[in-house]
């Protein structure tokens, strides 16, 4: 998205080099998380998924899961898909660790 773009244009900047010519790693680490691959200016890969929950965990989204995990809470807590989905999406990731969904804090 926007940060890697920004990023990658930042570091052509302070290395001194035409964008075209930037291979990095840009990691963005804040209420929403991912890494981007750049080769030659360009995203090759990137850690995001079909939706935001897919890759890193986040500030409130788990991350990857192995997708057993969902008939498995469901059983064990008595949840519905849609109370799993408001876990999964706003009270995981870094929330569900310390309580904070500021990577900062």
């Amino acid at each position: 998205g926007t940060s890697h773009a920004f990023v990658s244009s930042r570091a052509a900047s302070l290395l001194e080099k035409d964008k075209s010519e930037l291979n990095v790693i840009s990691a963005h680490l804040g209420n929403g998380a991912s890494v981007c691959a750049i080769e030659k200016g360009k995203s090759v890969d990137t850690s995001m998924g079909f939706t935001p929950l897919e890759g890193l965990i986040m500030g409130t989204r788990c991350g990857d899961l192995d997708p057993a995990i969902l008939p498995f809470i469901s059983h064990l807590k008595g949840l519905t898909i849609e109370e799993i989905d408001t876990l999964m999406n706003k009270k995981s990731g870094v929330y569900g660790i310390c309580g904070y969904n500021d990577f900062r804090d």
